[in-house]
């Protein structure tokens, strides 16, 4: 041990590895990342040294792990034992130590021989209720991840698509490990996508990860992106489309601030975020930086920054991260998806931003912001849709207000959204 008194990055993680995490580890005081998530250590989690700033990222999917303040706490078998059983914990500790140690030193002499990223030898998953995936089975359905089978490109890797066997279509998340951050947004997205289930956040398959490949298999969304939709495809969404996807987008983030046990900022909702699947649903996806609040926590910081544009003044001046700061995201977006205007277009500069433009042209000029596609053709419907996608902006300038505590919440965007849509059902029924 005292050979790797040096180490600063340790990742046991997806390795199966049993018994205890030996507290001899708490001597490594250059560890600045240790991940021994989905195997299956137990006992108490050693507090000292370097172990004092990691947190639960570290430690997932070990169901036995105990005292640590987010598990629970240690029962009394760990503190009072017989002499006779504490002499066989001695001894089981101590080939575990050997084991974790065998372990250590072969990772470290496998660390030294790569220059660069191999291949890897290992079919890892981060829960047993998932499928199967080999690394060789996602290189083989992607064509050797060609350029022809990728959906596109995010901050910490590349999506592709790939058909399996049985004719199964996938969407295989391939993180970039050269990239900083890499190694944590795939842990920060396996956390958060394993725990959650709604029908408008994107759906995990399985995973694929080893100490020089990681990659997740998400489900499938055929028809691509919203921003694609709207900016790309020659195909024009409809007022009702683009309600519909909307109210499925604060659906889903409704669902991640108020309906799961730890509030979770996604941190970074945009268009290219919200992907739609046969039947023109929306999902949110990308959760590589989303932030989980702590007990009684509504603010964090973070140095991590979202797209420039949809970020809020907050969190791109302070790095403060609320659940606010999804509310002003989905506020941008809720004007780009009406108005077709993205908020880096060319034609907004320091003095007028989206925001400003809908806001000086409500209510009397909103034609003047309105995407032209929907307002064609031009009939009896015409002051209806318009009388609709006013409403739509305002709600978006509610959301996007300087000051979080002045913006509404997810539950009142949910609301709002769906009220808006029933008026104008009603109003365009014959």
């Amino acid at each position: 041990m005292k050979n790797m008194l040096q180490l600063r990055h340790l990742d046991l993680s997806f390795n199966n590895l049993e018994g205890e995490i030996p507290n001899s580890l708490q001597v490594l005081s250059d560890l600045q990342y240790f991940n021994v998530s989905y195997n299956r250590l137990k006992g108490p989690i050693p507090h000292g040294g370097p172990f004092a700033n990691f947190t639960n990222l570290s430690f997932l999917s070990n169901e036995a792990l105990c005292g640590a303040p987010w598990l629970q706490p240690c029962t009394s078998t760990f503190e009072h034992e017989s002499r006779t059983k504490r002499i066989v914990m001695i001894v089981l500790l101590a080939s575990g130590s050997v084991i974790l140690a065998l372990v250590i030193s072969i990772f470290l002499m496998r660390l030294k021989l790569r220059k660069k990223i191999l291949a890897p030898t290992q079919n890892l998953l981060p829960m047993a209720t998932f499928e199967r995936a080999s690394f060789h089975e996602l290189r083989q359905i992607t064509n050797g991840f060609s350029e022809s089978n990728l959906l596109g490109s995010g901050s910490f890797g590349s999506v592709y698509k790939g058909i399996r066997e049985n004719g199964m279509v996938w969407a295989i998340k391939v993180f970039d490990l050269q990239l900083e951050g890499a190694f944590k947004s795939f842990d920060r997205e396996c956390e958060v996508l394993s725990c959650l289930r709604h029908r408008n956040l994107t759906r995990v398959i399985t995973a694929c990860s080893s100490l020089d490949f990681k990659a997740l298999v998400l489900e499938y969304m055929p028809n691509g992106s919203l921003e694609k939709w709207l900016h790309v495809n020659h195909h024009v969404l409809s007022i009702m489309q683009r309600l519909d996807i909307t109210i499925d987008v604060a659906s889903g983030l409704e669902y991640l601030h108020y309906g799961y046990s730890t509030p979770i900022v996604h941190c970074d909702l945009k268009p290219s975020n919200i992907l739609l699947d046969q039947d023109m649903v929306g999902h949110v996806c990308d959760f590589g930086i989303a932030k989980l609040l702590g007990d009684g926590e509504s603010v964090v910081q973070t140095k991590t920054l979202a797209t420039f544009g949809y970020i809020a003044p907050e969190y791109g001046l302070e790095g403060l991260v609320s659940t606010s700061c999804d509310v002003y995201s989905f506020g941008i977006t809720l004007m780009e998806t009406f108005t077709k205007r993205k908020p880096k277009d060319e034609m907004f500069t320091e003095e007028l931003s989206l925001r400003r433009w809908v806001q000086d042209c409500l209510p009397d000029s909103v034609i003047q912001v309105i995407d032209r596609d929907l307002l064609h053709p031009e009939n009896e419907l015409v002051q209806k849709k318009i009388n609709c996608i006013s409403s739509v902006l305002q709600l978006g300038l509610s959301c996007t207000t300087d000051a979080p505590e002045e913006r509404i919440n997810m539950k009142e965007v949910l609301r709002a959204l769906q009220k808006i849509k029933l008026q104008f059902i009603k109003d365009i029924m014959p």
